[in-house]
């Protein structure tokens, strides 16, 4: 084997060392936190070597040196990974307004759900859809826009963390209302 080839396997075992040494494995769900670490741009070997290849013993002195560019392992953080936006609770309730009333007098939901609400107005008079916390709709859950004619729009907003049975309504129009029921 050229000596040539003989540092080039060298340098591609020092490289895979140093490569596994940098690997952890963790549990699963945890992150784990190492403040930013910088590798120096230059590794250089000048030891002696001993390398042994088909029986025959052979000493490789290097002394070229190797440079690789200067590189930053990122810090990373240690606990709980946070709830993604896919993992969060996600509803969809379907309301259409026609001949000035809602078609369900009851909405469902989780409490501290992500709640989708598709509002359809089949109506040519505008409505909307206002969710309030008592019957007497002096807080406000959330407030839909209106909708100017027939049309369809989304709201999305999280259910209270709290369940029990809220209230909805159009505040144009205040004899259509439901119970917005959170469980």
């Amino acid at each position: 084997m050229e000596s040539r080839t003989v540092l080039i396997l060298l340098l591609c075992f020092v490289s895979a060392a140093v490569l596994v040494t940098g690997c952890t494995s963790e549990t699963p769900g945890t992150v784990t936190t190492s403040p930013a670490t910088t590798v120096p741009p230059q590794v250089s070997t000048q030891a002696p070597t001993t390398i042994m290849t088909t029986g025959t013993q052979s000493t490789i002195r290097v002394t070229e040196t190797l440079t690789l560019p200067e590189t930053s392992i990122p810090t990373t953080i240690t606990g709980t990974p946070a709830v993604s936006p896919t993992d969060m609770r996600n509803e969809k309730v379907v309301i259409k307004a026609k001949n000035f009333a809602f078609d369900k007098p009851r909405i469902t939901v989780s409490a501290g759900a992500q709640v989708t609400v598709e509002f359809e107005n089949e109506d040519s008079a505008p409505h909307n859809v206002v969710f309030y916390t008592t019957p007497s709709l002096t807080t406000t859950i959330y407030k839909g826009k209106i909708i100017d004619g027939p049309g369809t729009i989304t709201y999305v907003f999280p259910a209270p963390a709290t369940p029990g049975t809220y209230f909805f309504r159009c505040d144009l129009h205040p004899a259509m209302k439901g119970e917005f029921v959170v469980t």
